[in-house]
């Protein structure tokens, strides 16, 4: 009885750990559909651009670049903002990318998370940034309802991290109060220091 049921959790764990792999086909398939979404919209093509996407209230998309952030909740949000963007923004811009370090994540025989690196050049400005994508699979195509890029800076000095920054108004106040009680000290101490 202990072999069967050993037997049956170790079927359970490989089945688990199958459904999480991706195929190269469907690796080939979503990479085409990241490229091709890049493609289209350099090049202004709207309604190719569109058809890289699964167009819901649930989509999402968000780039935070050098010059600032960019986000969009729902196609409903997204398609005007692009639709505006390409009339401000008529001509081709010449694009080339190279992107590496692909890291696939199927959550379910439908929906797939994937991270790469990307290296875009436009206008012969080259820039670096992470990407994320969640795709979904809608009768047999690999559409994104998730884009998202953040800028990496190419000048080392620029630290990556970020100081979060707590709106705790208690801890906010006795750093405050820590702070202002350091300066009168300091201020007494110079005082004495100059009678």
């Amino acid at each position: 009885m202990k072999s069967y049921l050993i037997l049956l959790f170790v079927l359970f764990i490989t089945k688990s750990y199958a459904q999480n792999v991706t195929s190269s086909e469907e690796q080939d398939e979503i990479k085409k559909v990241i490229a091709d979404e890049s493609k289209f919209f350099y090049v202004s093509n709207i309604e190719k651009w569109a058809t890289c996407y699964r167009q819901t209230p649930q989509t999402y998309w968000a780039r935070i670049e050098k010059e600032g952030v960019f986000q969009k909740e729902g196609w409903d949000n997204i398609m005007p903002f692009v639709t505006n963007y390409f009339k401000e923004n008529p001509k081709v811009i010449k694009a080339t990318f190279k992107r590496e370090n692909y890291n696939f994540r199927k959550v379910n025989p439908t929906y797939i998370w994937v991270t790469f690196d990307q290296n875009r050049t436009v206008s012969e400005i080259k820039s670096s940034s992470k990407e994320t994508r969640i795709l979904e699979l809608i009768k047999g195509e690999w559409k994104i309802i998730n884009a998202t890029g953040f800028y990496v800076p190419d000048d080392k000095s620029v630290k990556s991290e970020i100081k979060i920054i707590t709106k705790d108004k208690n801890k906010s106040e006795s750093s405050e109060k820590e702070a202002s009680g350091k300066e009168k000290k300091s201020k007494i101490k110079d005082t004495k220091k100059t009678s």
